[in-house]
């Protein structure tokens, strides 16, 4: 089952390798930019970093079976990823993520019961990319891009309920190997530094998980989804560097 995913997807990040958007390219001016200075020439490197963090404090918040009060949330999310231009406009590379989420809240049901809540998440992820440009400047200082990424995302979640000096600790070990679309749009700020927002419009995973609640398995699954919403709540800001692998 396992070798029929990683087959199924390896096809599809393949056929997507070679759907490369000529005709977009062809409305730009070829001898208006000089190949060895693009930053997207064939032997350059690019290297970046994306993260965005944010916390929030919510004092009281009534709910319809539950009322929450003292919730804190701190959340923290980045990504480091490089490539090497294979060809002009077409660079390989990887990428390595990692997530966490801290919460912490009381709940309190209609009965008067409290309830401590404490929830931590961490995650990593894996991948190997596809990236390719189509410069819509005549300077080549503006870029469409589009990123394909094809990998693996591990997931740890511990939730910790305490009612009455009652601990319930609920784990969850969550696994996806997933393929992800992901267009954009590239600014060279100075030589070789740029900036990049994108966002997820596409993807297809396929998930297994597995719950224990006080050591006890209390859930196993797997599965898969198809994701082809837009959601520009999503956006993710990255800073870039593209350098030539060998120097003049």
């Amino acid at each position: 089952m396992i070798k029929k995913i990683i087959i199924t997807y390896s096809f599809l990040f393949v056929l997507l390798l070679f759907i490369q958007p000529v005709s977009a390219q062809n409305k730009i001016n070829k001898d208006s930019i000089s190949s060895k200075n693009k930053l997207t020439s064939k032997g350059n490197i690019y290297t970046g970093i994306s993260f965005n963090f944010s916390t929030k404090d919510t004092d009281v918040k009534e709910g319809f079976f539950v009322n929450i009060s003292n919730r804190s949330r701190n959340l923290f999310k980045t990504s480091v990823d490089g490539g090497y231009f294979i060809k002009d406009n077409l660079a390989l590379g990887g990428s390595i993520s990692y997530e966490n989420d801290r919460r912490n809240q009381i709940e309190t049901d209609q009965q008067n019961v409290r309830t401590a809540v404490q929830y931590a998440k961490d995650s990593y992820g894996i991948y190997e990319g596809m990236k390719n440009f189509i410069p819509i400047d005549n300077k080549g200082r503006f870029y469409l891009y589009n990123l394909v990424l094809l990998g693996a995302n591990f997931k740890n979640i511990i939730e910790e309920r305490t009612t009455d000096n009652l601990l319930k600790r609920i784990y969850t070990k969550n696994e996806v190997v997933e393929l992800q679309i992901n267009p954009g749009i590239m600014v060279n700020i100075v030589k070789g530094f740029s900036v990049e927002v994108g966002a997820q419009v596409a993807g297809i995973s396929t998930s297994w998980s597995q719950t224990k609640t006080n050591d006890i398995i209390t859930e196993k699954s797997h599965g898969t989804d198809a994701d082809f919403s837009i959601n520009l709540l999503r956006l993710n800001v990255g800073f870039y560097y593209y350098f030539p692998l060998k120097r003049k």
